[in-house]
């Protein structure tokens, strides 16, 4: 296959369009993944799948200290050797935090303080390898390696899908959550070997020669509070409600959420990838160098391709989840039409939001945007806790709904009364 001409590579949509390919092929293999484990394990395994991956998003971000939204501005525009000490001084913080957090975990399990769950040591595995790939994601972004952080995002969490399950359908023996979860930590491995060939050109020798910069992680960590809790505040409101569903319901139910939530979620990560992530630079320069009016239009144009990819690919999942999906596996996934409408009209509220979320962050709104975070993700368990009690699983699709239009129209109100008072923003003084 020939390589794109510099012409194409040159296109404002081939970017977008590269990566939403990727994302869509890796999204593919994790919905096929979520079928094959409900049609041939059992739609409580998916449930069981669904709390593992849960915990697998918010390790990152319990561990993080709130440090990575920082780096990822200060990353912009930074030299090889500059971005790579401050990316390993992150990571060496990461490590020593998941140390930590090992160590407590195991003592409270050994004091029967907390259950032991099956297949812990892949578990275990599986959180410390994803935490450290998540800090290595976001920091290739914010360098403008999005097509190089999403392939890498693709072996991890597409590509082993295909021997996972694969070798599940060819061999019975195999059809366990166990071999699943054995082929994920393999592919995380194998992303971190790709990983290096796509660094070979840095200066690795230099940048692990010099001296860790501990001052920065310490200031980092000191002036990050109210971000780690707004950090906290985005996870719990992309995965809370699976543990809610789980506590209040049950482990089937707790499947059936999973598996409408993989469908909207697939929506989610596709326009995130093709657009949301790739204007967080776009934004941050256009504020540095542009001023307001750079950074409304660029913000604006944000907003509309959003929708204009999002609505479609919304209607495009439901059409196929509810008419197609049952056809094909013999009524093995129950698809409740209700359900998967609610959280896809969420998914795009949400990615309006999202958008909103990086024009806050490109201007250096940090309080504003902390506290509507925060206050988002209490209102999400709020509203996950009245409605699911009250109304099953579909009252949890209504609180997403309510949650996402809340997050919307709390950034779109300080970003309107900033414009309108004219005030300086924090980065730019």
């Amino acid at each position: 296959m020939q390589p794109a001409s510099p012409a194409l590579r040159r296109h404002p949509l081939y970017m977008p369009a590269v990566n939403l390919t990727v994302r869509a092929a890796g999204l593919a293999m994790r919905l096929g993944l979520v079928v094959y484990l409900a049609r041939f394990l059992g739609i409580a395994e998916v449930g069981q799948f669904g709390l593992i991956q849960g915990a697998a998003g918010l390790a990152p971000v319990v561990v993080g200290w709130g440090v990575t939204y920082f780096l990822g501005r200060e990353l912009v525009g930074r030299p090889p050797l500059e971005a790579g000490r401050l990316v390993r001084d992150r990571l060496l913080l990461t490590i020593a935090s998941l140390a930590v957090a090992g160590v407590v975990v195991a003592a409270m399990m050994l004091a029967d303080a907390i259950a032991v769950p099956a297949s812990v040591l892949w578990i275990a595995a599986i959180l410390f390898l994803e935490t450290l790939a998540f800090d290595l994601h976001l920091a290739l972004i914010s360098l403008g390696k999005p097509l190089a952080a999403n392939v890498l995002l693709f072996i991890r969490s597409g590509l082993w899908v295909v021997p996972a399950a694969g070798f599940g359908l060819a061999f019975p023996m195999l059809r366990t959550l166990d071999f699943v979860l054995f082929c994920w930590t393999l592919a995380l491995v194998a992303n971190f070997g790709a990983l290096l060939s796509l660094v070979g050109d840095w200066p690795l020798a230099a940048i692990a020669r010099h001296r860790v910069d501990t001052g920065w992680i310490l200031s980092r960590m000191r002036g990050s509070g109210l971000i780690y809790l707004n950090d906290l505040g985005i996870a719990g409101m992309t995965y809370l409600d699976r543990y809610i569903v789980h506590s209040l319901l049950d482990l089937r139910a707790t499947g059936v959420f999973v598996l409408h939530w993989a469908i909207a979620n697939a929506i989610h990560v596709l326009v995130t990838a093709a657009t949301v992530q790739l204007s967080l630079p776009v934004l941050v320069r256009a504020y540095r160098n542009g001023g307001d009016r750079q950074w409304r239009t660029e913000l604006r144009a944000l907003a509309l391709r959003v929708l204009a990819i999002g609505a479609p690919l919304a209607l495009l999942a439901y059409t196929v989840a509810v008419h197609g999906l049952p056809l094909t596996t013999d009524g093995t996934t129950p698809i409740d039409g209700p359900l998967l409408a609610l959280m896809l009209v969420s998914t795009v509220i949400r990615l309006l939001a999202d958008a909103l979320n990086y024009g806050l962050y490109s201007r250096g709104l940090d309080h504003p945007l902390a506290c509507i975070n925060i206050g988002g993700a209490l209102a999400s368990v709020l509203l996950s806790l009245a409605l699911l009690s009250r109304f099953g699983l579909a009252g949890g699709g209504l609180a997403m709904v309510l949650g996402s239009t809340l997050l919307l129209v709390a950034r779109a109100a300080v970003l309107t009364a900033r414009n309108r008072t004219g005030l300086a923003d924090p980065v730019r003084g």
